[in-house]
């Protein structure tokens, strides 16, 4: 933005202040009647409150904006385009909407056929296998993006030479933040496409600047100086995705009615999408999963880690 807001509403205050010291100074009778009175003194405390509100407001008004011009710089650095005007893209002709149950409710649904409220119905399927050995998994919808609002900072810790939780899931949008709790030296960086970073070196009970994730998909975090270290977080394009439960059943309610593409992604499956039509009685899928192993990564500056960083 270039101008803080402390630079912009100090004058401002002197300003006011003295204007109103000086309209007093003229309309109250000790102007021609002797020195000011109580009454003059509680007038003038009543006018400054509410010029210090005024300016309170202004305060904000301006941290909004410098945060609104924050978030379109990030857009137009990961590729996007900012329209004439310098407003933000405008969403999709027919975006998916969000889901109406609370959060919770969605990741943790019962298998349900009944159709939901407002032409949307749940979407319900099996992993053929051994589900249960493959680890954590999550199925989601493939389709057009809807940033995530007021969403809450994701905590990926660093305890123990290990990030905990070592999976987890954010909405386009969404941001974590990667505290040190551990006593040793730490540096998490990633280098996936349209999600890469570097916290750079976090001494103990650091926490940097929460990374904001932009681009759907899976991103590999690892620290730079321990090479065991690894965590593996999927973006997911919108509200509407559900882990699966350890019998490799899942459910996601409150999908609209029409054809969708159902993704199942975990850190050890090989990720593998399925057409599904949701009718107003709902949608089944069913997965085979494939498992996938991931061998030795390289550091930030694509080299091998050397063998004291163990």
């Amino acid at each position: 933005m270039g101008v803080t807001p402390s630079s912009t509403l100090s004058p401002l205050l002197r300003t006011v202040i003295g204007t109103v010291i000086a309209s007093l100074a003229l309309s109250s009778p000790a102007a021609a009647h002797g020195p000011p009175t109580g009454a003059d003194f509680a007038k003038l405390q009543d006018e400054l409150a509410r010029v210090q509100q005024e300016l309170r407001d202004q305060r904000q008004l301006i941290l909004q904006l410098m945060q609104m011009h924050d978030a379109l710089l990030k857009y137009v650095q990961l590729g996007g385009a900012a329209p004439a005007g310098g407003r933000p893209p405008a969403p999709a002709a027919a975006p998916l909407p969000e889901p109406t149950p609370p959060a919770a409710a969605i990741r943790e649904a019962t298998p349900e056929a009944a159709a939901a409220p407002g032409g949307r119905a749940s979407i319900t399927g099996k992993i053929r296998g051994s589900a249960g050995a493959l680890g954590e998994a999550y199925v989601y919808l493939d389709g057009p993006k809807a940033i995530a609002a007021h969403a809450p900072t994701l905590e990926v810790k660093q305890v123990g030479r290990q990030f905990v939780p070592s999976v987890a899931v954010v909405q386009v949008g969404g941001r974590v933040a990667f505290p040190n709790e551990d006593k040793v030296f730490h540096n998490v960086f990633s280098r996936t496409p349209g999600d890469a970073f570097d916290l750079g070196t976090l001494k103990a009970g650091d926490k940097s600047e929460p990374v904001v994730l932009m681009k759907p998909g899976h991103v590999e975090v690892f620290c730079n100086i321990h090479s065991k270290m690894r965590a593996d977080i999927l973006v997911v394009p919108n509200g509407h995705w559900a882990r699966v439960r350890a019998d490799g059943s899942f459910t996601l309610p409150a999908v609209p009615v029409g054809t969708h593409n159902v993704v199942l992604w975990g850190p050890s499956i090989k990720p593998v999408s399925q057409r599904v039509d949701v009718t107003p009685a709902g949608g089944t899928a069913s997965f085979a999963a494939d498992a996938v192993t991931h061998g030795p990564h390289m550091n930030k500056q694509g080299g091998a880690y050397e063998s004291y960083e163990n």
